[in-house]
Protein backbone atom coordinates (compact mmCIF):
# COMPACT_ATOMS: atom_id res chain seq x y z
CA UNK A 1 0.00 0.00 0.00
CA UNK A 2 2.56 2.59 0.55
CA UNK A 3 3.74 2.32 -2.93
CA UNK A 4 1.04 3.24 -4.62
CA UNK A 5 0.20 6.45 -2.38
CA UNK A 6 3.96 7.27 -3.39
CA UNK A 7 3.15 6.63 -6.70
CA UNK A 8 -0.26 8.71 -6.56
CA UNK A 9 2.19 11.65 -4.93
CA UNK A 10 4.30 11.45 -8.22
CA UNK A 11 1.35 11.36 -10.53
CA UNK A 12 0.25 14.44 -8.77
CA UNK A 13 3.99 15.84 -8.60
CA UNK A 14 3.68 15.46 -12.98
CA UNK A 15 0.43 17.05 -12.99
CA UNK A 16 1.04 19.70 -10.68
CA UNK A 17 3.95 20.68 -13.63
CA UNK A 18 1.26 20.42 -16.61
CA UNK A 19 0.36 24.05 -16.37
CA UNK A 20 4.36 25.22 -16.54
CA UNK A 21 4.82 22.69 -19.86
CA UNK A 22 1.65 23.82 -21.75
CA UNK A 23 2.44 27.23 -21.97
CA UNK A 24 5.69 26.09 -23.97
CA UNK A 25 4.34 23.71 -25.90
CA UNK A 26 1.35 25.83 -26.81
CA UNK A 27 3.69 28.52 -27.85
CA UNK A 28 6.03 26.43 -30.02
CA UNK A 29 2.57 25.44 -32.04
CA UNK A 30 1.86 28.89 -32.14
CA UNK A 31 4.84 29.94 -33.69
CA UNK A 32 4.53 27.55 -36.53
CA UNK A 33 0.94 28.34 -37.03
CA UNK A 34 1.23 31.87 -36.82
CA UNK A 35 3.72 34.39 -36.46
CA UNK A 36 4.07 34.44 -32.74
CA UNK A 37 7.17 34.92 -30.81
CA UNK A 38 7.31 32.16 -27.95
CA UNK A 39 8.63 35.01 -25.16
CA UNK A 40 5.38 37.66 -26.68
CA UNK A 41 2.90 34.10 -26.60
CA UNK A 42 4.15 32.84 -22.80
CA UNK A 43 3.60 36.41 -21.54
CA UNK A 44 0.37 36.83 -22.95
CA UNK A 45 -0.26 33.02 -22.11
CA UNK A 46 0.68 34.17 -18.02
CA UNK A 47 -1.05 37.65 -17.85
CA UNK A 48 -4.23 35.62 -18.31
CA UNK A 49 -3.63 32.05 -17.06
CA UNK A 50 -1.84 33.52 -14.12
CA UNK A 51 -4.09 31.07 -11.42
CA UNK A 52 -3.01 27.76 -12.92
CA UNK A 53 0.41 28.41 -12.10
CA UNK A 54 -0.64 29.41 -8.73
CA UNK A 55 -2.80 25.55 -8.78
CA UNK A 56 -0.04 23.79 -10.17
CA UNK A 57 2.60 25.51 -7.34
CA UNK A 58 0.44 24.13 -4.79
CA UNK A 59 -0.34 20.79 -6.55
CA UNK A 60 3.49 20.64 -6.56
CA UNK A 61 4.16 21.58 -2.64
CA UNK A 62 1.43 19.60 -1.40
CA UNK A 63 3.02 16.16 -3.53
CA UNK A 64 6.60 17.30 -2.53
CA UNK A 65 5.44 17.49 1.26
CA UNK A 66 3.20 14.04 0.70
CA UNK A 67 6.35 12.46 -0.71
CA UNK A 68 9.07 13.51 1.72
CA UNK A 69 6.61 12.56 4.90
CA UNK A 70 8.02 10.33 6.94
Amino acid sequence: MPEIKHHLWKLSFLIGLVPFIVPIVLGLYTMTVESWELFDWIVLYSFVYWPTYAAGLIVIVVSLVGMFKK
